[in-house]
């Protein structure tokens, strides 16, 4: 889908939310925030995540009201990139040790943050899910990661410089379980 299509469709998603007008507004500025800004807005807003994710969104309020978000409405489309030219880059790019915050829901449904160390700036994101994973303790083979910087998601082929993820970023993950087929 092109791109000047995809910004029609987002915009006629959003201005044909007519019911709970207030709390649909709050949503879209999730959408278009970064990680942090989102859990503060949803969080105000009496709102939480269903399934980890703002695909779904329940209020939590006197009346309980599930939303529905779109795929499209939440990241941007991921284009194909020039390979080669990221790879002249990144052996321009110097290798720094960082440290990074991810946020997560824990099985309690509270928002935990945990330091990660030991990482470099060109960690692939990949290698950061498994190192995340084996911290908390749960099976890749069982629960989906996504990791979310500053309202994109973070492509597990690519390294973290990629993404300008510095030192003591905060990067929120997204933990949903595989269901078995």
């Amino acid at each position: 889908m092109p791109f000047d299509k995809l910004i029609k469709e987002r915009n006629t998603f959003w201005s044909t939310r007519k019911k709970n007008k207030v709390l649909w507004e709050v949503l879209k500025e999730c959408c278009e925030a970064d990680s942090d800004t989102a859990l503060i807005l949803l969080q105000a807003a009496n709102m939480s995540c269903v399934e980890g994710d703002l695909r779904k969104v329940i209020f939590n309020g006197k009346n309980e009201y599930i939303f529905k978000i779109p795929n499209y409405c939440i990241c941007d489309p991921v284009f194909e990139r020039d390979y080669n030219e990221i790879k002249k880059k990144e052996e321009k790019i110097e290798e720094k040790n960082i440290n990074i915050i991810i946020c997560y829901r824990n099985e309690e449904n509270k928002t935990v943050e945990k330091k990660i160390e030991n990482v470099t700036n060109k960690t692939g994101v990949g290698d950061l899910k498994k190192k995340f994973a084996e911290i908390i303790g749960i099976n890749l083979e069982k629960n989906k990661i996504r990791f979310l910087y500053k309202g994109f998601e973070l492509l597990n082929e690519n390294l973290l410089w990629y993404d300008k993820v510095e030192n003591n970023s905060k990067i929120q993950c997204l933990i949903t379980p595989i269901e078995n087929e």
